[in-house]
């Protein structure tokens, strides 16, 4: 169920943000106190005057805007909705604008016949006008700035849980990476352990040196084109083994293109394919070519091998490619182009990439 936003009930965190509110407070009165000293010297043609009351009725409104905040917080806040908050405040500010009137009154009168200017009309009438106003203000300012921080933090919140959300994404793909190609070379080791025991004690090497390249950079995301290449040599070296066929690899790479960041075991996955559903070809020959191009901010990685695109076995691409199309989507939002297609009897996995690798958390 979505919750509904309440701009007036929603509760201003002075744990985060009572430092900015008793500085806005005290800045904002002290402003307010020079204008009614000004206003008042005007009015009553006396600077004393003016002064006991700015001096006596601006730290009272302060005093009484300062507890409305801090109640409002600590008890209204969760248990009144939009009406009966705002009527609560629009009665607080009429009591509030009657009192400090009153107190204004009062010390009026304590000054001597003739040292003051008497005003025409009731005195009292213009001081509860004068401070409804004011307090009316602060009390729309002060929800409004609520209802701005309320939606801020609801915003914030939002973020960090979409954020956290794609990190658990991303971190849920890259445990899909590495499990299916363990398992396979392991279970080819145990193959030829009876039958070719040189074979498999070679694979255990390079299966090693796959994996510590795997497990260093486990704890990144990115690495750049170089240490790509040389995973996927290796990757390509422990698989010539499982086949009878011969199976070669080669780059073809643009060196301003090595030092390029993209996410970790992004070649592997289009390696892994050519060399699945390319072995499923009768070919005496197996050779995997990958060529990366690098030009205008836009990096081309194409990995081809022999065969028809689709292969007399039925294969189609699989959950690697998926996980690898998911993982740049996350990375290069609307930067990224990936297609498998068949080119003068090569099957060719090509992926565009622009611009940098965008971190989603």
């Amino acid at each position: 169920m979505r919750k509904k936003f309440d701009p007036i009930s929603q509760e201003l965190n002075f744990e985060e943000s009572s430092f900015g509110f008793w500085r806005a407070q005290v800045v904002v009165w002290a402003v307010l106190g020079l204008i009614g000293f000004c206003i008042r010297y005007v009015f009553f043609g006396s600077g004393m005057a003016a002064a006991w009351l700015t001096l006596a009725l601006e730290p009272i409104a302060f005093a009484l805007t300062s507890g409305a905040a801090l109640m409002h917080v600590r008890f209204f806040h969760r248990r009144s909705s939009f009406f009966p908050t705002l009527a609560s405040a629009a009665l607080l500010c009429l009591a509030a604008a009657a009192f400090v009137s009153a107190i204004g009154q009062l010390i009026h009168q304590l000054f001597p016949p003739g040292t003051v200017r008497v005003l025409p009309g009731n005195q009292y009438r213009i001081g509860f006008i004068y401070y409804m106003g004011i307090f009316s203000i602060w009390t729309l300012t002060y929800f409004g700035v609520n209802a701005e921080l309320a939606a801020r933090n609801e915003r914030l919140s939002k973020m960090k849980a979409e954020t956290r959300a794609v990190q658990l994404e991303l971190e849920h793909l890259q445990r899909q990476i590495e499990p299916h190609f363990l398992f396979n070379s392991l279970n080819a080791i145990v193959a030829e352990i009876s039958e070719r025991p040189a074979i498999a004690e070679e694979m255990t090497r390079r299966l090693a040196d796959y994996l510590r390249y795997s497990l260093d950079k486990s704890g990144g995301h990115l690495c750049s084109l170089a240490e790509e290449l040389d995973a996927a040599e290796t990757y390509v070296r422990i698989q010539a083994l499982r086949f009878d066929k011969q199976l070669e690899y080669q780059s073809q790479v643009d060196p301003a293109a090595l030092d390029m960041r993209l996410p970790h075991m992004t070649l592997q996955g289009l390696v892994e394919n050519a060399i699945k559903h390319g072995m499923s070809a009768d070919h005496a020959s197996f050779l995997v070519t990958v060529k990366v191009t690098y030009k205008d901010e836009e990096l081309v990685i194409e990995v081809s091998n022999p065969g028809r695109l689709h292969a007399p076995s039925g294969l189609a691409p699989g959950n690697g490619l998926s996980n690898l199309c998911r993982r740049l989507a996350l990375y290069y939002p609307d930067r990224y182009e990936f297609s498998l297609h068949e080119r003068a009897g090569q099957t060719v996995a090509q992926i565009k990439l622009r611009g940098a690798p965008h971190m989603p958390f």
